[in-house]
């Protein structure tokens, strides 16, 4: 993975921890990382497993 910027310090990190997806209307949905000293202060979203529609429903 190449290096992202950290959702609440703004730091870029090469180390990226997924801690919520949003979903949008049209196209695909984003997934919102933060750096490893970030994430634990993070309360965690939804991710993109956790909205995913059940299989055949």
């Amino acid at each position: 993975m190449t290096a992202t910027s950290c959702c609440r310090c703004e730091r870029m990190t090469v180390a990226p921890v997924a801690v919520r997806h949003i979903e949008r209307a049209s196209g695909p949905g984003v997934t919102v990382y933060a750096c490893p000293d970030c994430a634990p202060l993070l309360t965690p979203g939804p991710l993109p497993a956790e909205t995913a529609s059940p299989a055949g429903g």
